[in-house]
């Protein structure tokens, strides 16, 4: 307080302020400005790596291309998969019809059997001269066990109106009277599977027509090659069966 009052003492009274101002030098403070803005220096380049083919656009070119290939074989083997039966070939006879595959052989049965037990019609899933097949119940088939090629089946369709059927053991008891394991044409029908000495798989379906047990259908496929090849072609079997209709 005692300098706030000396202060106002001198300033208070011009003549005593001129002197003070006389005897002291008073430094104006210089006016503000912004700091010069300088450039931040850049950090040093860094060494890029020599060029190589995978930089190329004609690489990317390549890859794309090359999926491109994949996808559409890809989306060709689910179309060919997924095709649906009534765009195949169709078998018909008096006493049943189904879709095969096109690029299977079949050959229907002679006119000349027997009405008790005839063969409707035999396939086989790779290339043979149609005379080759089994067309009549009387006469032996060579198409069958170690003649058959791995991954391959042939499969005999035959017609019975004689006889008991011969259901297989085991089997489930179904309430609709047959002891069957499948539903084939919307009729209960029973399915055994046997291995033969040779590695053969033999498959053996018996399908119940409307009529049954006064007659009934049997469908023998044997398939040969591995485990994964015979259950591979079961899957084709089966879808071919899963097309049966019974004629009225």
């Amino acid at each position: 307080m005692a300098r706030v009052n000396d202060a106002w003492y001198v300033l208070s009274e011009p003549n005593r302020r001129a002197r003070w101002d006389r005897l002291h030098t008073v430094v104006e403070p210089r006016p503000w400005t912004a700091p010069p803005v300088g450039r931040m220096p850049r950090p040093p380049p860094t060494p890029q790596a020599p060029r190589s083919r995978m930089d190329s656009g004609w690489v990317a070119f390549g890859v794309v291309a090359a999926v491109a290939v994949l996808v559409g074989a890809l989306m060709i083997g689910v179309s060919v998969a997924s095709q649906p039966a009534d765009q195949r070939l169709r078998f018909t006879s008096d006493e049943l019809e189904f879709a095969y595959p096109p690029d299977w052989v079949l050959a229907p049965g002679s006119e000349k059997q027997s009405a008790e037990h005839r063969v409707l019609a035999h396939l086989v899933t790779y290339g043979v001269e149609p005379a080759s097949l089994c067309t009549s119940f009387d006469e032996p088939c060579e198409l069958t066990g170690d003649a058959v090629p791995p991954g391959e089946a042939s499969i005999v369709v035959t017609a019975w109106a004689a006889g008991t059927p011969p259901v297989p053991d085991p089997v489930v008891a179904r309430p609709f009277g047959l002891d069957a394991d499948d539903i084939i044409g919307g009729k209960p029908a029973a399915f055994e599977i046997r291995q033969s000495e040779d590695d053969t798989t033999i498959a053996w379906w018996q399908l119940s027509p409307p009529d049954f047990p006064d007659r009934w259908i049997e469908v023998r496929a044997d398939i040969g090659g591995q485990r994964l090849e015979q259950a591979a072609m079961l899957d084709r079997i089966q879808a071919v069966l899963d097309s049966v209709q019974f004629d009225p």
